[in-house]
């Protein structure tokens, strides 16, 4: 098996760099790198190596070293190639991959992982359809509304740099959920799931989750499973402000989902019809804005990615 690496050496501010610097000198078996130079770059990076090394027949590891954004590119990119397997070395700020599937430690994992029997797993991805124009995947979670509020806000502050600095960077969200306390306006949603319509006001976001953690750690759904075939729709509405601070207090222990304002449904399909100008992420990444008349769906793509199994 081939081993390649896609370096973010940005993620982090600079954790990146620092992790990929110590790392290599201490690998002991042969290996590939490249080094990303912008936003999308690890899609073409490792859309390129599968293409290039699938007429061989060889299966290839390509390792991500980022943060969730990275990490969230190379599936992107490798995803449809069954002889690609994706590993990690979380580096950012949140780092929520790290919390729902492997990554790696330390090259002695990676040096033992090569040197003997690989262990692999498939992976379900959710893909998102925005008004037949846009398709992305990812592999932890999408939201729209206040958790993608909170995301916009936390990649484009410099806060979140200087958390980083001094490695709490994950509570760069924590700052920017406060401040949305204040700032965010609620809107309405409309939600289709088995072709039943159900419309909900006063939503402060809905988040479609493949597996449990989003925020870097908050566990909005505890019950996601990357492997069962299903997505999980949380929906946080009728809130109070006061309330809303508590319940983000509740979601690091997932107990949140006791509260009357929070429904949770399960499917492996769900479309949400939007009337607002609301920002979209997946997996952490914001993919745009909505405006009146949004359709978003979200379809499970079972078993579509494979990935380093968790011992």
């Amino acid at each position: 098996m081939e081993l390649f690496f896609i370096i973010n050496e940005h993620a982090g501010n600079g954790k990146g760099k620092k992790i990929w610097k110590k790392l290599k000198k201490e690998l002991n078996i042969s290996f590939s790198y490249y080094k990303t130079n912008k936003s999308g770059h690890a899609i073409i990076l490792a859309r390129e190596l599968a293409n290039t090394s699938r007429p061989s027949g060889k299966k290839i590891l390509v390792i991500a070293i980022g943060g969730d954004g990275t990490i969230h590119e190379v599936v992107n990119g490798v995803i449809g190639y069954d002889h690609v397997y994706v590993g990690a070395i979380g580096a950012g700020s949140g780092n929520d991959y790290s919390r729902g599937y492997f990554t790696f430690q330390s090259a002695q994992q990676v040096n033992e992982f090569l040197s003997n029997e690989q262990s692999f797993e498939k992976f379900d991805s959710g893909l998102l359809n925005w008004d037949n124009d846009k398709q992305v995947h990812f592999v932890n979670n999408s939201g729209i509304g206040f958790d993608a509020f909170v995301a916009e806000q936390a990649n484009q502050s410099t806060i979140k740099k200087r958390l980083n600095k001094i490695g709490l960077g994950k509570f760069c969200y924590v700052y920017f959920v406060l401040l949305g306390l204040f700032t965010f306006k609620l809107f309405s949603i409309t939600v289709e799931q088995n072709g039943v319509r159900r419309k909900y006001e006063k939503v402060w976001f809905a988040t479609i989750s493949n597996q449990p953690y989003f925020g870097g750690g908050m566990k909005i759904s505890p019950k996601s499973d990357p492997k069962d075939g299903r997505f999980e729709l949380t929906i946080v509405y009728d809130l109070s402000r006061i309330k809303l601070l508590f319940m983000f207090i509740t979601v690091f222990f997932g107990s949140h989902t006791r509260l009357r304002e929070v429904i949770q449904e399960n499917s492996d399909q769900f479309t949400l019809y939007i009337n607002d100008e609301l920002p979209c992420h997946t997996d952490g990444e914001i993919i745009g804005t909505t405006k009146k008349g949004s359709r978003i769906q979200y379809i499970v793509r079972q078993k579509s990615w494979s990935a380093v199994k968790r011992k």
